[in-house]
């Protein structure tokens, strides 16, 4: 993964590095007075590369635009008369508030910028300025964009189906780890797995960034013109769905297990007869997600925790007697288990036939 990252930012870094150089080459043969401000072309190239071409798209539309709320804003200080040093700062403090509309994005920044370079650079020669300062800028957005979408366009794709995988590791570990405490001498003595909450749901959030950028990387990418492309995005965003819940399952057993192994507040006890029938679910879970991980699942791969659940609700309801089965936490956990496998059964089996 390390690798397929640096790969990426090395391309993104190569292509930057020649934007900036054809920009400030046609830049500085640019006709009339835009030719006085040539600098700008090479910043307009470096704000519009990004990692995916529909982001640059994004950027470079979003700083153009607020270039030119920039712009205008100072046109109309200029119609009042000549700045001073309280039209300014009016000026570039009503600029940092339209900054703030959440639709400029990336050219939220350039609002009070412009403003104020067009004011205090600008000067008598405002207007020169402005018109050299917004077509420099808008040469170098091209630029940037041209060589973003013509020199080998990034797909991410393999980042995010890595992402994934990482993702399914994490929980395999986390149900297998629960398994096994539950048939180490009472109470456990390793308990690492109960406070991993924060890693599954940090591994998640990697996982819908990475999905949603791949997911990005394709649009209008000419490189993603292929069936075969289109439908792994289709499958890692229905594999990003399905892992979300299936880890909020899996935090909730792992809450359950961790709060009756040492007392938590919800005061869960499990009794030493529903160990092993807990233990065995979790494994079998285990071992579905295993298969789900090695692209091997199938309808028979569903066999061995549907018949480990089927176990653990047999167990349940023998302890049902000798207690409250609403406060048993091998109920909580056979709930969610059986959620999971409804989860994999919709998300997974159903996209391999269609």
């Amino acid at each position: 993964m390390k690798s397929t990252v640096t790969g990426q930012r090395l391309l993104l870094a190569a292509k930057a590095a020649l934007a900036v150089g054809v920009a400030w080459f046609l830049g500085l043969h640019m006709p009339g007075t835009a030719d006085d401000y040539p600098y700008y072309a090479p910043l307009g190239a470096l704000v519009s590369m990004s990692a995916t071409f529909m982001g640059s798209v994004r950027v470079g539309f979003q700083t153009l635009i607020g270039l030119t709320l920039g712009i205008l804003l100072a046109v109309g200080v200029l119609l009042l008369g000549t700045p001073n040093i309280v039209t300014i700062s009016l000026a570039v403090g009503v600029g940092v508030l339209l900054a703030g509309q959440p639709r400029l994005g990336a050219g939220k920044e350039y609002v009070p910028v412009a403003t104020l370079l067009v004011l205090i650079i600008g000067g008598s020669n405002a207007d020169a300025f402005s018109a050299g300062y917004a077509l420099q800028m808008g040469l170098g957005v091209v630029v940037g964009l041209v060589i973003n979408v013509t020199i080998f366009p990034p797909l991410t794709l393999d980042d995010a189906r890595l992402h994934i995988s990482r993702g399914r590791q994490v929980l395999i570990g986390q149900l297998e780890d629960m398994a096994k405490a539950l048939t180490e001498q009472w109470p456990p003595k390793h308990e690492d797995w109960a406070g991993r909450h924060d890693v599954m749901a940090a591994s998640v959030n990697e996982i819908r960034g990475a999905v949603h950028e791949a997911r990005e990387s394709h649009k209008a990418n000419p490189r993603a013109y292929r069936r075969s492309r289109h439908r792994l995005v289709r499958e890692s965003q229905g594999d990003l769905e399905a892992l979300e819940n299936v880890t909020i399952y899996i935090r909730d057993i792992t809450e359950v297990l961790s709060g009756s192994i040492w007392h938590g507040p919800l005061e869960l006890h499990l009794t030493a007869e529903l160990s092993e029938p807990v233990s065995d679910c979790l494994q079998s879970l285990a071992e579905l997600v295993r298969a789900w991980e090695e692209g091997r699942i199938d309808v028979e791969s569903f066999d061995g925790a549907s018949d480990a659940l089927g176990r653990l609700t047999t167990a349940l309801a023998s302890a049902n007697g000798e207690g409250s089965f609403a406060l048993n936490p091998g109920a909580a956990v056979a709930l969610d288990v059986q959620r999971i496998l409804t989860v994999l059964r919709h998300s997974v089996l159903d996209d391999d036939e269609s």
